[in-house]
């Protein structure tokens, strides 16, 4: 399996305990799907080069997606198995 990394517009929460939550992802396409839950948030490496970002897991439309964070660089990736 090949893996490409597509960086993506996120609009985010930030909460009063320092914590950060993804409330909707805008795809290359601009269209935009509400994150209706966060499932998991953990630290572990990425299929595509990255230092270890943050990964949420969401439920986007229904589905299970995982929202990758670089916070060195400070910008979101999902993963698009080709």
């Amino acid at each position: 399996m090949h893996y490409e990394k597509v960086y993506v517009e996120i609009f985010a929460r930030f909460l009063r305990d320092g914590g950060m939550r993804p409330a909707s992802v805008v795809w290359e396409d601009g269209h935009s799907y509400p994150v209706d839950r966060v499932r998991s948030i953990e630290r572990v490496p990425a299929h595509v080069g990255s230092v270890l970002p943050v990964r949420y897991t969401c439920i986007v439309a229904g589905r299970e997606r995982r929202l990758y964070y670089e916070a060195e660089e400070m910008r979101w990736f999902v993963e698009i198995e080709r």
